[in-house]
């Protein structure tokens, strides 16, 4: 239903929904801090620990964290899953449109399957498959040493803003 105005009631809804200033500003800052923090020790080591699901990740862990998709294990479990089905779907089907497809499908499916359900990972079969040399290496750094340096910090912060949240 319109309003007079002509918006809907989900509109007007959202026009005059509040804007939690702390909110937004410490979930930036925890994203600048985790993805700063890897993208430091990839600088400083000369390995790769930095993906770019862990950019989607660092939304969900530092501005939804009570969801069931920021939870360690979701966030560690899901990535490592889903980048051994692109490892797999590359080294046994190679880089093809379907092949992408399937690799994304099934990743999905499994994360659904033994519970550990993480959005972000679901593109980590992509971009394996899209780099070209899928290597089992890649399972270490970056996307299990990535997943636990994010989850460290994002706890670490999550712990930190509670103390720290204005009333």
């Amino acid at each position: 239903m319109a309003h007079r105005n002509g918006t809907t009631a989900s509109q007007q809804k959202w026009l005059h929904r509040r804007l939690n200033v702390w909110h937004i500003f410490s979930s930036s800052v925890g994203a600048m801090l985790g993805i700063g923090t890897i993208a430091y020790l990839s600088s400083v080591t000369g390995k790769y620990f930095l993906m770019p699901p862990l950019g989607a990740t660092c939304f969900i862990a530092f501005v939804i964290p009570d969801s069931a998709f920021a939870q360690p294990r979701n966030i560690i479990g899901g990535h490592l899953l889903s980048s051994i089905i692109g490892i797999l779907c590359a080294n046994f089907f190679g880089a093809e449109w379907w092949s992408y497809a399937l690799a994304v499908s099934i990743a999905i499916a499994v994360m659904q399957i033994v519970r550990l359900q993480h959005p972000p990972a679901a593109a980590d079969p992509l971009l394996l498959m899209m780099q070209g040399t899928a290597s089992w290496d890649f399972l270490i750094t970056p996307v299990l040493s990535g997943s636990i340096i994010l989850v460290i910090i994002a706890m670490l912060f999550k712990k930190l803003l509670v103390r720290s949240q204005p009333s």
